[in-house]
């Protein structure tokens, strides 16, 4: 099987290079199109200007490009402007899920958009992400700000001021504490 890989800017073209494809090329499309998934980065564009006729194992491999990509968040172009590729495409109601195009720099613009819109899906989602914290941020505040008025009201001056604590108890507690050192010391020094 004839193919080319070739990098355009961020994106990458996959040409295929058979004007027919069927059931004994679909084992190593698989193939290719993984490791180009896995190995390079950015938007894909699969030209098939070069196609006549294609079979459902065909579209079987690149219905699995297409899972491997969304996975990772990268667009998919495919440029089919042959009638037969297109009447597979429409008879298989795939032309419904793929983007097909008539032309690599139709496909490269159409990529350079759904890139740009990914960019913006993503900033609005971190956005969302930030608001959902600051949120957070917010009731945890009112909630201690809640129990610290719960602990004034339990704790308030006149509270405190009427306790039973006069000068004579806090004078004998000291007179305690420095009755036990000197204990402790007699004990050291014997």
């Amino acid at each position: 099987m004839n193919y080319t890989i070739q990098p355009h800017g961020e994106a990458v073209v996959f040409r295929l290079q058979e004007p027919r494809l069927n059931a004994s090329h679909a084992p190593e499309l698989k193939a290719a199109l993984t490791v180009l998934a896995h190995e390079h980065q950015g938007p894909v564009v699969v030209d098939l200007s070069a196609v006549q006729s294609l079979d459902s194992a065909v579209l079987s491999a690149l219905l699995l490009l297409r899972r491997l990509l969304e996975g990772q968040g990268r667009p998919l172009a495919l440029v089919a402007p042959t009638p037969g590729v297109q009447s597979v495409f429409s008879l298989s109601r795939l032309n419904e899920i793929f983007t097909l195009m008539q032309s690599i720099d139709e496909a490269l613009l159409y990529l350079q958009n759904q890139a740009s819109l990914l960019m913006k899906k993503k900033a609005e989602e971190e956005e969302e992400e930030f608001d959902e914290e600051e949120d957070w941020d917010e009731e945890e505040l009112e909630d201690w700000e809640e129990e610290e008025e719960d602990w004034e009201e339990d704790w308030d001056e006149e509270d405190w001021d009427e306790e039973e604590w006069d000068e004579e108890d806090w004078e004998e507690e000291e007179e305690d504490w420095e009755g036990e050192e000197e204990d402790e010391d007699e004990e050291e020094e014997e």
